[in-house]
């Protein structure tokens, strides 16, 4: 993992939290739409781009590598070299911090969370990344070599659960009527992803596209970036069962009452 800044924690007075699919974050125009969306959200960003970063030469020459996993087909936006770059300039020179960019990283103490976050959130994120992949692979178990590839996925939707206190919501790619590819990893992991119909999302409409007039985001999706928006409703998240918070990966296996992915679905709807 390249070199990250220490924990810190900030005040801010922002009302949304944001994860950013890793699809995204390395589209055309991805970088600069989490630049100008930290200006009204709290963006958050998956470990799964350190991992990324840190072979750029390598996805550079083979971006095809990068995403090219059994939920993206031709409709899908390509990862674009250059979004590499860019990230990695903004990470190593500028500083994510001063960028106003959170992140989630491998251990607290790698992390950079805003103030109301707790403590925890890393630990759940992990605890419940391992459990969205535990349910991957139980419905289809020749998905294990593509993992690498769609960890950003599982990341995106770990994290969200993670953070389900602070009402994330996921921002990805919207390709087709099928829905986003995130939404297809959601529902071969049993947990299933819907399209909310346009009248029922004028009261959120209402909330985000200000924000995204305000930032700039809108005339990036005039520019071709398809956006789509993602609600995680995780109620086992919500409230982890005693004790859950201090389990480790050599406890025994979770019972049905452990399993924060149980009862959980997803909804998402095309913005702008």
């Amino acid at each position: 993992m390249g070199p990250l800044p220490p924990f810190q924690v900030t005040v801010d007075s922002k009302g949304w939290s944001c994860v950013p699919d890793l699809r995204l974050l390395l589209a055309r125009h991805g970088p600069m739409l989490a630049l100008r969306l930290a200006d009204e959200l709290r963006v958050c960003l998956v470990p799964r781009l350190w991992y990324v970063l840190d072979n750029t030469e390598h996805y550079q020459r083979h971006p095809e590598a990068l995403l090219s996993d059994p939920f993206s087909d031709a409709r899908d936006q390509a990862p674009d070299p250059q979004a590499l770059v860019q990230w990695e300039w903004a990470r190593l020179e500028l500083g994510l911090p001063l960028l106003k960019l959170y992140w989630a990283g491998d251990a607290l103490h790698e992390s950079f969370l805003p103030k109301e976050v707790d403590a925890e959130v890393v630990e759940r994120f992990e605890r419940f990344g391992r459990a969205l992949e535990e349910r991957l692979l139980a419905a289809d178990p020749e998905l294990e070599p593509a993992l690498p590839l769609i960890g950003g996925a599982l990341d995106t939707a770990a994290l969200a659960a993670a953070m389900s206190r602070y009402r994330p919501l996921i921002l990805t790619l919207a390709d087709g009527e099928d829905g986003p590819p995130l939404g297809r990893l959601l529902d071969l992991c049993a947990v299933p992803c819907r399209r909310v119909a346009e009248e029922q999302t004028q009261a959120l409409r209402a909330q985000l596209l200000p924000q995204l007039a305000r930032c700039g985001a809108l005339e990036l999706c005039w520019a071709g970036l398809r956006l789509a928006a993602v609600h995680l409703v995780a109620p086992r998240a919500f409230f982890p069962p005693p004790g859950a918070e201090h389990e480790t990966a050599l406890d025994a296996v979770p019972t049905d009452r452990e399993d924060v992915w149980q009862d959980a679905s997803a909804f998402w709807y095309p913005l702008p």
